[in-house]
């Protein structure tokens, strides 16, 4: 229901908007999305790793909450200073003008505040496996956002858009603060040790999380570029088509990663990793034939605006499973600490992104696509190393 509920909110906005306002919003949801990935920058791992050890203890956990709060707001400021100047001048350079700019920005800043805090404390539900508070907060989310859009459906712009996700998360963030509050000490100190943990895995993990960053936003960034508006548009209607991943890996999330990151018995570990890989490639796979199959089917809800992008809905589908899958495989080794040796990603990335730069034409949404679909074999063969080094050291720990 909760995915329907945020599918239909995508749909209307999608088929309500002009390709023109539709571009802004997806210049907006990109980089967005490029200041969550910085002010966490390895917290969530963190918060898992050691959550996984604490969380049975309310006061120890407050004092891993409370750190990873302090940390994550000083790396938003750090986000913030950084990607707001960017977003600026890539909505002013697409044709919105300065006040619109200024609008819309000051959404995302605000619901970026909000986030902050959904992030961390949600982290004390998972490891609770509360599954019907999250249930019911996703709820709250998703059918407030679509109520203040059917609401101001026939003055729905950009703007309002926006705004509609801020007041959404505010409502979660006031909801999931009065539910955590029995279950760890909100007045705990922040804890040196936990401190220097996190810090040790941001260290690790930021040059990646710098890296994904762009990477996860390339698509946008190299059509906005070297593209036009209406192919930036067309990249944006089509990457929402990516709802369809949103219920397995909304389980993955709160389900099934936090059973994963509180396992301790190497055998079960592996069995686990395996399992999830395997359900996930079985989907996957699914979801490819049927875009092959029905790609009219996947444009039609879109609207008629983006009938015309049936070969391109194809590869959207398999660079989706790529991407999800190589996110998946990078979240298992994160909720163990199993990312140390993540920087490799970079240059191996960087290289391989070179080399098809000089064969692809990235003027174009298939250019894009297949540019974002084949960089991520080298990320594959990096994390199954990294899992493999993982399950070693625990192997080795027991024995």
């Amino acid at each position: 229901i909760v995915q329907a509920l945020n599918f239909a909110c995508g749909i209307i906005i999608i088929r309500t908007l002009s390709k023109q306002e539709y571009a802004y919003f997806t210049l907006a949801n990109t980089m967005q999305a490029a200041m969550n990935t910085l002010a966490d920058s390895g917290i969530s791992s963190g918060l898992s790793a050691i959550g996984g050890r604490v969380w049975q203890n309310p006061y120890r956990f407050g004092q891993l909450i409370n750190t990873a709060m302090y940390l994550r707001r000083y790396l938003a400021v750090i986000a913030t200073v950084v990607v707001t100047p960017i977003l600026f001048w890539m909505l002013v350079q697409n044709g919105a003008s300065i006040s619109y700019t200024i609008i819309i920005i000051g959404g995302i800043l605000l619901e970026l505040y909000f986030y902050l805090k959904i992030s961390v404390l949600s982290t004390v539900l998972r490891l609770h496996m509360q599954i019907k508070h999250i249930q019911r907060l996703a709820l709250a989310g998703a059918s407030s956002r679509l109520t203040i859009l059917g609401t101001l459906f026939n003055v729905l712009n950009v703007g309002v858009a926006v705004f509609s996700s801020t007041i959404a998360s505010w409502i979660q963030a006031m909801v999931l603060t009065s539910w955590v509050e029995d279950r760890i000490d909100t007045k705990a100190p922040i804890n040196q040790d936990d401190r220097q943990q996190i810090l040790k895995i941001i260290g690790s993990q930021l040059p990646n999380s710098i890296y994904f960053c762009v990477q996860g936003q390339l698509a946008v960034f190299l059509i906005s570029i070297f593209g036009s508006t209406q192919n930036l548009a067309d990249i944006g209607a089509l990457t929402r088509l990516g709802v369809i991943f949103a219920i397995i890996t909304s389980v993955m999330t709160e389900i099934i990663l936090p059973s994963f990151s509180r396992c301790q018995i190497p055998n079960i570990l592996f069995r686990k990793y395996l399992q999830i890989l395997a359900l996930y490639s079985l989907f996957s796979i699914t979801l490819v034939g049927i875009a092959f199959v029905f790609p009219s089917q996947f444009l039609w809800v879109l609207g008629g605006k983006y009938s015309n992008l049936q070969e391109e809905v194809f590869l959207l589908v398999i660079n989706l499973v790529m991407q999800a899958t190589l996110n998946l495989t990078w979240s298992l080794n994160s909720s163990k600490g199993w990312i140390l040796s993540g920087w490799l990603a970079i240059p191996t990335g960087i290289i391989t992104q070179i080399i098809l730069f000089m064969l692809l034409d990235i003027s174009t949404i298939k250019g894009v696509f297949l540019l974002n679909t084949l960089s991520t074999l080298p990320g594959f063969l990096l994390y199954f190393y990294m899992a493999y080094s993982g399950f070693m050291s625990i192997i080795n720990e027991n024995t």
